[in-house]
């Protein structure tokens, strides 16, 4: 799918690729921002975009093909491989995007939906944010990269409440126990995403490209340092759950010692009466008490006073 935006009288446009390529050709557009976003092109797409903007159609064949690692790369264009968060069957993960920038075209390719992406193709057609048209590209691409942090925020934030619900309400069942490990795997993905980011942010931000202005660069230093406070944010979330894994296995293990010794001090009450009446269980001529009216009662008498102790010797050394 291929959807391109363009700013014509004050109103923003959708094209397809067909008709965008005849108006450009006619220059139709001049030198306003044009905003080219594929989801998952075909072979034919990708030819059609390659012709639009002159880029070379292996460069978009990785891109689609390939899982490639945040970076920026710089020849007769500009690329740019951002991670960004996506659920995909209920599960927390990272996609890349990536954006070429050629002149003030703008091309985003997604292998699968990207939330800010939509959000925002959503927004165009309603007519807003019509202000990224009105500058030049390079803010463009500055604000898909700031909702992307934002989306990460969102989600770390997410977790984050999930937390403190847990530890204020919370108990250790299995699905909570799965919904905490799952989380805990977002946050391990978020950590390497956002480290790429940060080192793609940095390299913009020191950038001469000619895309970019020097409010653009400004505005590359205050998204890298925001993705580090991300990065802060993530990594205090992964310590919180290491936490909680931590004092549940503490937890468990002083459960479990507290039952053994349940277990044991009981199967020592249990042990003394039974070892009695198998004594006197046995076919013997001489036993004590054997001739003794009242040896059954004396017998069971002293059997509840030795589990008496032996109980009141348990409550003692218990830990409540």
């Amino acid at each position: 799918m291929i959807d391109t935006f363009v700013l014509r009288n004050e109103r923003i446009e959708r094209l397809d690729h067909v008709e965008f390529a005849r108006s450009s050709e006619a220059g139709a557009f001049g030198k306003a921002t044009v905003w080219i976003r594929c989801v998952s092109p075909d072979s034919d797409e990708i030819s059609a975009i390659s012709e639009i903007t002159k880029i070379p159609v292996d460069e978009f064949r990785e891109s689609v093909e390939e899982d490639e690692r945040s970076k920026v790369s710089v020849n007769r264009h500009l690329e740019i491989v951002f991670r960004a968060p996506a659920v995909e069957d209920g599960e927390i993960i990272t996609l890349p995007i990536y954006i070429y920038a050629v002149g003030s075209t703008i091309v985003t390719i997604e292998r699968k939906k990207c939330k800010v992406l939509a959000d925002l193709s959503a927004a165009l057609l309603e007519n807003k944010r019509r202000f990224l048209f009105k500058k030049m590209s390079g803010y463009f691409v500055f604000y898909v990269l700031d909702k992307i942090n934002d989306e990460f925020l969102h989600f770390i934030d997410k977790i984050s409440v999930k937390l403190d619900f847990f530890k204020d309400r919370g108990a250790w069942t299995k699905e909570n126990i799965e919904s905490i490990y799952d989380s805990s795997v977002a946050l391990s993905y978020f950590n390497q995403a956002l480290i790429a980011n940060i080192e793609v942010l940095n390299e913009l931000r020191k950038s001469y490209y000619k895309l970019f202005a020097d409010e653009d660069r400004r505005h590359f230093t205050e998204l890298y340092n925001d993705a580090l406070q991300i990065l802060d944010t993530e990594k205090v979330q992964r310590e919180v759950m290491t936490n909680l894994f931590n004092m549940q296995s503490i937890i468990t293990a002083n459960r479990l010692n507290q039952f053994m010794k349940a277990v044991a001090f009981f199967a020592l009450i249990i042990t003394i009466p039974t070892l009695i009446t198998n004594i006197y269980g046995m076919n013997l001529a001489y036993i004590p008490l054997s001739g003794n009216r009242y040896a059954f009662f004396i017998l069971l008498g002293f059997m509840a006073a030795i589990s008496l102790m032996l109980y009141y010797f348990y409550r003692r050394t218990s830990v409540k």
